[in-house]
């Protein structure tokens, strides 16, 4: 019976590292790429970030498993748990924090890609990394939307006979639309966006990660298709 804090660095003297069991890398998933959607965001993410070692801090709910492989333990950080809503900065900005300090971590760019609703709720976390100078990049996969609620609204709506159109009250986030980027730079970061167009996509992020191997905090407020990687008709699905 002890605490963790002396527990933990007695266990690590004993722990040895073997080899880890990689799987084979699994096919990025087919779909469209003219749209700005967590797919095609994932695969500019992917091939901007070839050979550069990654730390993953957050992944939003519409991430595809299949999106990213990952081969490290701290290539990606896990799930923050308890399915609550505001986590993804605070634990971007801690995670960037304990990189910079950790033998193991160093030269790892922490990256945390998180919805609208979850980057609104913790945003004044990167107020801590940029007074104490913790590098990180946040990606907003911006769906205007509290969009899991959506869905879940849609279920009860069907369920109960409700019309399924209303299924959006209480859930969007616009009219007005907050400008993510702008909050960003409030709190000393970079703000980039919105990126609307697949155009500006890949750009914009090479301009994130630029930012932060500089040694700034950056936040780039991507404009994504709602929807769980699921087939794509084209347009957003309709608005009232």
């Amino acid at each position: 019976m002890c605490e963790p804090d002396v527990a933990v660095p007695l266990l690590n003297d004993q722990v040895r590292s073997r080899p880890a069991a990689v799987l084979p890398k699994q096919e990025f998933p087919a779909g469209r790429d003219d749209v700005v959607s967590i797919r095609t965001l994932a695969k500019a993410f992917n091939e901007l970030t070839e050979g550069m070692d990654i730390s993953l801090s957050k992944l939003p709910l519409g991430w595809n498993g299949a999106y990213r492989h990952f081969r490290h333990p701290l290539d990606y950080l896990g799930a923050d748990g308890g399915g609550g809503v505001g986590a993804g900065p605070g634990c971007t900005v801690g995670a960037a924090l304990a990189m910079r300090d950790a033998r193991h971590g160093s030269g790892r760019m922490v990256v945390g890609i998180m919805g609208d609703g979850d980057y609104l709720m913790g945003v004044t976390a990167l107020w801590t990394a940029t007074h104490y100078k913790l590098p990180c990049l946040i990606l907003v996969a911006n769906n205007r939307s509290f969009y899991n609620d959506e869905l879940h609204q849609e279920r009860v709506a069907r369920e109960r006979g409700r019309p399924v159109e209303n299924k959006w009250i209480g859930q969007r986030i616009d009219e007005p639309d907050i400008d993510l980027a702008a909050m960003a730079r409030a709190q000393g970061a970079v703000g980039i966006g919105p990126v609307k167009e697949i155009s500006q996509l890949k750009s914009s992020l090479a301009e994130g990660i630029k930012h932060v191997k500089s040694g700034a905090v950056c936040v780039v407020d991507v404009r994504v298709m709602p929807g769980y990687d699921a087939p794509m008709s084209g347009a957003p699905p309709a608005r009232r």
